[in-house]
């Protein structure tokens, strides 16, 4: 009892129980709370920040890897391809893609997409750095203003150029379409001025059209006038004292190439956007085509062709002045006729007593100084042709379709003719050119009167000159155009 009452206080009463009352929620739930809070601030941040997705169609998916490959804007990482799938429609690839937010705006009708994977072409070796990063899908930004797309058609190969970023652009027409891709150089005395923007079978199915694209500060170097030849692969001519190899460069080796000239340079009006143009197989294409086409057109007749064929040389003192252009047989069928083409330039050599003779292979002649050989030159021994030669005193200039007689050989006399003929502007003419002219003018001379057109007035000569047409009248035309030397040859 004693003991019990021990544990008790001395006054015996028992420890008063003190109850306190709760003041709310307990700190506890505030974890849950802010957890909340912060998932919902995150979903919120990842639904205004989300990307933008976008599907990518090509031909297959050589080079890409879902999960892996990126999309990359000036080089820098702008997205990733999620999934690859099949595409039912064409059994080609499907990209589903996602690009970053800010990638947005740009993803619009002029956009553009392509795989940067190591590539050797169009005179370039690019992509070697992919080799050790991998392909990744390069990215051109559409126009801000332009209409949104998220389908895109991936590019074969890299773009050169959009109608944006000015330039000039030109095309070309070819019969085929050589070692040509796109990205091939355009060279300009031998330096990169352009590339080939795109090669395709020409609308109508007949050959080949080429699109060239300069920028800016190359644009300029293309004026109306302006030639341009093919200038892939070597190019090697040949003769008996040389041997030509030309190139534009390694690269034009590889992946073919296009070169060209302006002979007309500032003279001549800057090409326009959309100008076309020829493009010739190689550089020597353009001086057969400026023999071919474009001149003054003349005809010779003779009995017998003696070796002359269609793309002989036509020369003048041995030089090259024009071409053999086509040649037929008479409607009588006992003359031939070969139409000539003289370049411009040299029009004012060819006058209305001007003698044409066969200058192909050699002719000899056995007389009391003993045996003679006539060859024209080397050359016209080699591949043939016809020469011709025009008095001291010159008659008029002849007019297009004038008929002349191709003598079947040379003579000495028509090899010492020294005419004065200029082919300057007019008024730069030298007083004794002028002076020697207006003498001509005045009195045709015994020469000039003595061949074809001798004695005539220019529109005379010229309406004697014109083809004949009647065959009946052959022999009348004949006579009335050669006079009298037709009696001694005919």
């Amino acid at each position: 009892m004693s003991e019990a009452s021990g544990e008790q206080d001395e006054s015996g009463d028992l420890p008063d129980v003190v109850v306190t009352k709760g003041r709310g929620v307990s700190l506890i739930w505030l974890v849950p709370i802010v957890a909340l809070a912060i998932g919902a601030y995150m979903a919120w941040d990842a639904f205004e920040n989300r990307g933008v997705e976008i599907v990518i169609t090509y031909p297959d998916a050589e080079w890409l890897e879902a999960g892996k490959t990126k999309i990359k804007y000036r080089s820098i990482e702008v997205g990733s391809v999620d999934e690859i799938h099949i595409d039912p429609d064409t059994n080609g690839a499907l990209l589903h893609c996602t690009l970053d937010k800010e990638a947005g705006p740009h993803l619009t009708d002029g956009a553009m997409f392509w795989i940067e994977h190591p590539r050797v072409g169009g005179g370039q070796i690019s992509g070697l750095g992919t080799l050790l990063s991998g392909a990744f899908i390069a990215m051109r930004a559409g126009d801000d203003d332009g209409k949104p797309v998220r389908k895109f058609a991936g590019l074969a190969n890299p773009p050169v150029a959009r109608d944006s970023d000015g330039g000039l652009r030109v095309k070309l027409h070819t019969a085929k379409g050589y070692s040509l891709a796109v990205g091939s150089l355009v060279y300009y005395m031998h330096q990169e001025v352009g590339t080939v923007e795109a090669v395709e079978l020409a609308a109508n199915g007949e050959g080949v059209a080429v699109q060239l694209y300069l920028p800016d500060e190359h644009a300029a170097l293309v004026r109306q006038d302006s030639r341009f030849w093919n200038a892939g692969g070597i190019q090697i001519s040949a003769s008996l004292g040389k041997v030509d190899v030309n190139t534009q460069s390694l690269s034009s080796i590889l992946s073919g190439g296009i070169a060209f000239d302006s002979p007309g340079r500032t003279n001549s009006p800057a090409a326009k956007t959309g100008a076309s143009y020829w493009l010739h197989s190689d550089r020597d294409d353009i001086d057969d085509s400026l023999l071919r086409f474009g001149g003054l057109r003349i005809i010779v007749e003779a009995p017998h062709l003696g070796g002359v064929t269609v793309g002989d040389a036509v020369s003048y003192r041995e030089m090259t002045v024009g071409m053999v252009i086509s040649q037929e047989l008479m409607p009588d069928s006992r003359w031939l006729r070969l139409h000539l083409n003289i370049q411009n330039r040299y029009r004012p050599l060819v006058r209305t007593n001007s003698v044409f003779w066969n200058a192909s292979g050699i002719s000899a002649d056995l007389g009391l100084t003993g045996l003679h050989i006539h060859a024209e030159s080397l050359q016209s021994l080699l591949s043939g042709g016809i020469a011709f030669a025009t008095p001291s005193s010159p008659g008029h200039l002849v007019k297009e379709g004038s008929v002349f007689r191709l003598e079947p050989e040379v003579e000495d006399k028509w090899l010492k003719w020294d005419p004065v003929l200029w082919r300057g502007p007019p008024g730069s003419a030298p007083p004794e050119v002028k002076a020697s002219a207006e003498k001509r003018k005045a009195s045709p001379g015994p020469i000039a009167r003595f061949f074809h057109h001798g004695g005539k007035s220019e529109e005379e000569a010229a309406r004697d000159a014109e083809p004949q047409k009647d065959p009946s009248q052959h022999e009348a035309h004949n006579k009335k155009k050669h006079g009298l030397l037709s009696r001694w040859f005919h």
